[in-house]
């Protein structure tokens, strides 16, 4: 009888080891220095969403969406910079009028995507972004082309994330902004027909 006790006790002390050495394996797992609890598989949805501050929260966003956060800063900056350009070298009212507009709208539009972008945990930097040299011939003609161009290129991209984004917030954004990109589109065109430029 004496022995048949001693063996269970002896199985039940091993089971209750062998238990404790995986929960303080999984605790380690979980508290491994400089690894993040978002890494952990089974913290991760515990994890996600929760306030690093007040006021902040990082969303972890697609790689397709960091890229469109990030190329439509740069590309709205140089169409600030391009537009002060052509506020100080346009020769005609209209054209210096629709710099002034660009100027301002994308400004505005660059504010409200840096504000989405920090609350989203993305950054980029637009601190590098200056005029581009339009070429030599007639100014006017020359930045109507390439507002033209560059707003095609912005109204596809943007029309493409307002359909298939993979953050909502950014989508609705996208789709948000989509009607002030058709009109700089609009405005430019009719300015190339006048100038017999188009």
């Amino acid at each position: 009888m004496k022995r048949k006790l001693i063996s269970i006790s002896l199985t039940a002390a091993a089971a209750i080891a062998g238990s404790s050495l995986g929960v303080i394996g999984t605790v380690c797992a979980q508290t491994e220095p400089g690894a993040p609890i978002g890494t952990n598989p089974h913290l991760r949805s515990q994890s996600t969403g929760q306030a690093e501050s007040p006021g902040t929260t990082t969303v972890k966003m697609s790689q397709k969406d960091v890229s469109f956060i990030q190329s439509t800063a740069g590309n709205g900056q140089q169409e600030v910079e391009n537009g002060n350009m052509a506020e100080r070298q346009a020769k005609g009212a209209e054209v210096k009028n629709i710099a002034s507009r660009t100027v301002a709208d994308h400004t505005r539009i660059n504010k409200e995507l840096t504000a989405l972008a920090k609350r989203k945990g993305v950054t980029f930097s637009t601190g590098g972004v200056k005029a581009q040299s339009l070429g030599s011939g007639n100014f006017d003609a020359l930045y109507l082309k390439w507002l033209d161009e560059r707003h095609k290129m912005d109204i596809a991209a943007f029309e493409r994330q307002a359909k298939s984004g993979d953050d909502s917030e950014l989508k609705s954004w996208a789709s948000k902004t989509l009607p002030t990109l058709k009109q700089h589109l609009s405005m430019v065109q009719q300015a190339e027909k006048q100038a017999g430029v188009r």
